[in-house]
Formats: structure tokens, sequence, C-alpha cells
């Protein structure tokens, strides 16, 4: 069998670190499982990691300063070096607090089996891993997702040369192959109370502002924002965008025992069919000022395959998938083999 490995940094996450260690204890288990505590004071989150400690996560406690958290990269690539000594894995996944592992090929995959195999199928390959295809939720719209390319990477054993802090460069011994995993991050990044965010926006930069040389002068920078937009607009600015809709993922964290309003919020201004998705999601836009709402079935092979313009391009070939949703649902290109018509949704106007 496969051996994989994650590991984690965080820091007084009371709402994320327990989810985050059932959702990938149900893949993995919980030994291969490591948290590397970054001095957290929150007494929820010491009691998570002690019970969970017994229950095999590996949690490590002397990484504790925010110069271990700016160079957070270096600190995980020991690790996993550690493991390569001690040929504990056949693969070392780095991930944050807010990112779950899932698969996304044809359709949307939160099976553990699904998703283990997929490292069977990668164990043989000599390359440097890119996952670069994450789903953001969309505040205050549980259930819905937005597709985002954002490069991140995961390491075969024996091959790290470096890890930045954000994993957005992964180094390995195979400069010259890149491979593309099947891998998609659930990110988790918009947390329900605004007030949370600016929390955890804050903990950063304030780690930031220690004095040490930065690895890139402009990190952190993008966390100003959360400060500079209120929680309105910042949920407003998401609204026109194209998303898909996903309840599979919801209905996965109830079946680990998790809470999933405490992740995705409760938002009742957006509709919820109760709609039998085979692939996991379907493609969903709102027009006319948010009062209707349109879900259309997507099959991705089948679009890769009817849109060679869009398989080619170095962008939306790595997921065709938001080609749709900004480009070719406009364009009228078709989304599945049996071009099912949509299911459009007029909501009422508040009064």
């Amino acid at each position: 069998m496969t051996r994989v490995r994650c590991v984690v940094m965080q820091k007084n996450e009371a709402t994320l670190l327990e989810p985050w260690i059932l959702w990938h204890a149900a893949i993995f288990g919980f030994s291969n499982l490591t948290v590397i505590d970054n001095g957290s004071t929150d007494p929820a989150v010491l009691d998570i990691q002690t019970r969970y400690e017994g229950k095999g996560v590996r949690i490590v406690r002397d990484h504790a300063s925010p110069g271990d958290f700016l160079h957070k990269g270096d600190v995980i690539a020991g690790i996993i070096r550690q493991w390569d000594a001690e040929n504990a894995c056949d693969f070392a996944v780095p991930l944050d607090c807010d990112e779950f592992l899932t698969v996304f090929l044809d359709q949307l995959s939160l099976d553990p089996e699904v998703i283990r195999r997929q490292f069977d199928y990668l164990v043989q390959e000599n390359a440097t891993f890119i996952t670069d295809r994450l789903l953001l939720n969309v505040p205050e719209a549980p259930d819905y997702y937005l597709p985002q390319i954002v490069r991140r990477g995961l390491f075969r054993a024996h091959t790290i040369v470096s890890l930045d802090r954000g994993f957005h460069n992964p180094q390995s011994i195979y400069p010259e192959r890149y491979v593309r995993t099947p891998f998609v991050h659930l990110h988790l990044h918009n947390r329900p109370d605004y007030e949370e965010i600016r929390r955890f926006a804050r903990q950063k930069l304030a780690a930031s502002e220690t004095g040490e040389t930065l690895e890139h002068p402009q990190d952190g920078t993008h966390l100003h924002f959360y400060f500079e937009t209120g929680s309105e607009d910042f949920a407003a600015g998401y609204r026109p965008v194209p998303n898909i809709y996903a309840p599979v993922i919801a209905q996965r964290l109830r079946e680990l025992g998790i809470d999933p309003d405490i992740l995705l919020g409760t938002g009742d201004t957006i509709p919820h069919p109760p709609l039998n998705i085979p692939s996991g999601f379907v493609a969903h836009r709102a027009r006319e000022d948010g009062q209707q709402h349109e879900y259309r079935v997507f099959d991705p092979v089948f679009y890769a395959r009817n849109n060679p313009d869009v398989a080619r391009d170095a962008y939306y070939g790595i997921w065709p998938l938001i080609h749709y949703l900004t480009c070719g649902w406009d364009e009228g290109r078709q989304s599945d083999p049996r071009n099912v018509p949509p299911l459009v949704l007029q909501m009422d106007k508040a009064t």
C-alpha cells in the first residue's frame, strides 16, 4: 500500500483543526498526520491536540515562534527529510489548516479509496508534483465553491529539495519534469465569522513584523485587504461570479461527525436545491442581481474534448471548468454531451 503523510502548521485554529484531522485521518489514518503547533494558547486547541495525539497524530511543539511561521516551508521540509531518512512514507503532502484534500477528474470525489488510489498511480513517476486547483468556499453561500488555479505541491519520498512558506514553489530533484496531480484542495478560507478572518490575518501580519527578513518582501500585503473591506462588501464581491454547487461536501463533513455550519456558515439568502448530482457538483450562476439562479450539468471530460482550444490553452487547459464558468457559458458552449437544459430558480424579491 502506498503510504502518504500529511503535515500542517497551525496556531489557535480552534475551528479548523479538528475537521482537518478528521478529514485526513479518514483517508490516511491518524498516525500519518503531523500537526506542528506554532505556539497555540487557546485551551480548545491544546485539548484537541492532546486528544488526537492519543489517537496517533504526531504533535510537534518545538516550532512555536513567529520566526518558525515565517520559515514554515523550511520547517516542514525538515520534517519531510526526516521521514525520508526513516523511509516513513511514499508521499509527503504539506497543507494549510484550511485545506482539505479531494480528487477532481471526471467528477468531484471525496471517497478516501479514490483519493488513495491516485497516489498509487503516481508512485512510479519521477517528477515534481504540482497540485494547482482549489475550491474556495463562497462566503455566506454554504455549498457553493469558486474554482481557482493556485499552484501548490507535494513530494514523492526522497525527492524534496526545498519548500517555500506558501507552498507555491516546490522544488524537487526533478526540475525538468512537472506532473500535474488529480488532486484539488478544498479551501475553506472564508470563515463564516468575518471578524475571525481578520483575527487570523492580524496573527499572520504580527508574525511578519518581527523584523526578520521575509522570504518574499510582498508577503502578507494581501492580508491588508480584510481591514480595508467590510464584511458586506467582501461577500458581495463573490455574488456575480459563477461557481459550482456541491452539497456533497457538507454531507461528507456530516458523515465524519463535523458540523458543516461552523466551517461554511448558514447563509439562507441563496437556494439549496435538493438535486441528485452523480458528478458531485453542477455549475451555477446568479443573475438579475441574485434573484435568478441557474444550474447546469458540466462534464469535464466532454468539455475538454469538445473544446480543443480550451484544452490546449496554457491557463484554461489546467481546469476547463474555469473556462466554462468565466467564458464558455456566456458563449453558449455545450457543457455536457446530452445538453441537459438548465434548472432555473427564481427568487422572491425581499420586501
